[in-house]
């Protein structure tokens, strides 16, 4: 049976209430929508939603922005607008941290170190605001060409609700350090923690006005409306595969620049040469951080022969042991799942576990007092499925690991690659021969090597195949935001 977590008492909450009064940067009109605490069901916040016309007057004021203000063309004005805001998310980290568990559900250390996460990635764009350099080449006598990095114009950044605020402020902050305006529209699950980071933004006086836009509502709606508008030069979404495949179709229909990062089902390989204790956290850390609601979770372990039993025995005995409650308290290592939607469909998948293979950790529906309010379920560890199963191919985007076992790096190889996805990998061994070769074999835009679920602002993340189009963080996370110019410049006498 898997722990349970000792509820601790908590302080009192009062819900907040988002209107557009006093914030210029939100644009809302119509009707409400509330969020919830995954483990609760305590009332977190009341948001106003934007209607269709809410959503035009955002894009026009943010190209009206682009086009009249110093904004795009001044590297040192942007660079000083993204650190302030960095200082002043840092300045109110807990409250936060805090937010960002009441309306998530993660544990607290997890929300703080998003939070942390978040900042350090304003900080990298903010410093590379000022050096989005392009090149000049002499091409022969008289005749020099000059190729640019300018920005897009109006970026639509439509963020998820499993890391709200870092999967924001990834798309916000390179978006706008290469001289952009960006309408943010967040998940509907988790707007609260959005508004709020991104009021501390907005509060910056020389931030022009019409830069920085949320728009609250639907995907199917709002968010439909804001992909589909002439005035929208890019797409920037973070979410599932087939969400991001319609975005792209529709957006195609204006031919707009897209930027996705979408599902996984990621690997995490173990040899028997790994340090097992290390591979071992590692293992527990990619699946059941943030529930196993994270589109990068190793979701999928494949151990060595030799090792596999005595490995997947003591990994079961770490998951049977975690304790498993409100993020709010302490002592929590893994929290809800985000809502009862989500819950059911993540339990489908664990009653497919239990007919097609041996569950040998979780596979328990938490429902009965401290978790009768929440959405909860136990870590779930499965073998013995066959090749066939969805548990196998398919993103659960829960707290279910998928085990199987390999005798070679071929066949590691081959069942890593064996899905339509490439968002991932982890892979473990001290033969460092090895890892390059399996490094560059295995289809995945990020490999961790002997390590798992770190992010560095100043390093690229993106998918192979069905796991997206482009690249976030790092240098090419924010080139993504600017169009290639070539100014050709001849001083010759004649044309020829």
């Amino acid at each position: 049976m898997t722990k349970k977590s000792v509820f601790a008492p908590r302080s009192a909450w009062t819900p907040l209430r988002i209107t557009r009064d006093g914030r210029e940067f939100l644009r809302v009109s119509t009707d409400e929508l509330s969020t919830y605490d995954p483990a609760t069901g305590e009332l977190v916040a009341t948001i106003d939603t934007s209607s269709l016309a809410d959503v035009d007057m955002a894009v026009s004021r943010a190209r009206e922005a682009v086009t009249r203000s110093p904004w795009r063309n001044d590297g040192a004005l942007r660079a000083r607008v993204l650190f302030r805001w960095a200082e002043r998310m840092r300045t109110n980290a807990e409250d936060l941290a805090e937010l960002l568990t009441r309306e998530q559900g993660k544990t607290l250390a997890q929300a703080r170190s998003e939070v942390q996460s978040s900042i350090s990635m304003i900080e990298f764009n903010a410093g590379q605001a000022r050096a989005i350099y392009g090149r000049a080449i002499a091409l022969k006598d008289g005749v020099h060409g000059v190729v640019l990095r300018e920005p897009m114009g109006v970026v639509a950044a439509i963020t998820p609700w499993n890391y709200p605020l870092n999967l924001t402020i990834r798309a916000v902050a390179p978006g706008l350090a290469a001289g952009n305006a960006v309408i943010v529209k967040p998940a509907s699950a988790t707007p609260a923690i959005v508004i709020r980071a991104l009021e501390f933004l907005a509060a910056d006086g020389d931030l022009p006005s019409g830069i920085l836009s949320v728009v609250v509502g639907s995907g199917a709606t709002v968010g439909d409306h804001l992909v589909g508008h002439a005035g929208v030069d890019m797409i920037a979404f973070t979410g599932d595969s087939a969400t991001g495949i319609n975005v792209m179709k529709r957006a195609a229909g204006g031919l707009k620049k897209v930027s996705l990062e979408l599902g996984g089902k990621s690997p995490n390989i173990v040899f028997a040469d790994a340090n097992l204790d290390k591979a071992l956290a590692g293992a527990e850390n990619a699946i059941f951080s943030a529930a196993g609601q994270i589109c990068t979770a190793g979701s999928r372990l494949l151990v060595e022969d030799s090792i596999h039993d005595e490995f997947v025995n003591r990994l079961a005995a770490r998951a049977t042991a975690m304790r498993v409650g409100d993020g709010l308290d302490p002592q929590t290592q893994m929290g809800p799942l985000i809502s009862a939607a989500h819950k059911r469909t993540v339990w489908g998948y664990i009653e497919i576990a239990k007919a097609d293979g041996i569950l040998i950790a979780g596979g328990e529906d938490l429902v009965k007092a401290p978790y009768d309010r929440g959405h909860f379920v136990a870590p779930t560890i499965v073998t013995g499925l066959p090749s066939s199963s969805c548990l196998l191919t398919e993103e659960v985007f829960g707290p279910v690991l998928a085990v199987q076992s390999f005798s070679s790096e071929e066949e590691a190889v081959t069942l890593a690659n064996g899905t339509e996805f490439g968002l991932a990998c982890g892979l473990w061994t001290s033969n460092l021969d090895r890892a390059w070769r399996m490094g560059r074999a295995i289809e995945a835009g990020t490999i961790w090597i002997n390590t798992y679920h770190h992010f560095y602002g100043e390093t690229e993340v993106g998918g192979f195949k069905r796991s997206g189009v482009g690249r976030q963080q790092g240098i090419e996370g924010l080139l993504e935001f600017t169009e290639t110019k070539h100014l050709n410049f001849d001083s010759n006498t004649n044309l020829w």
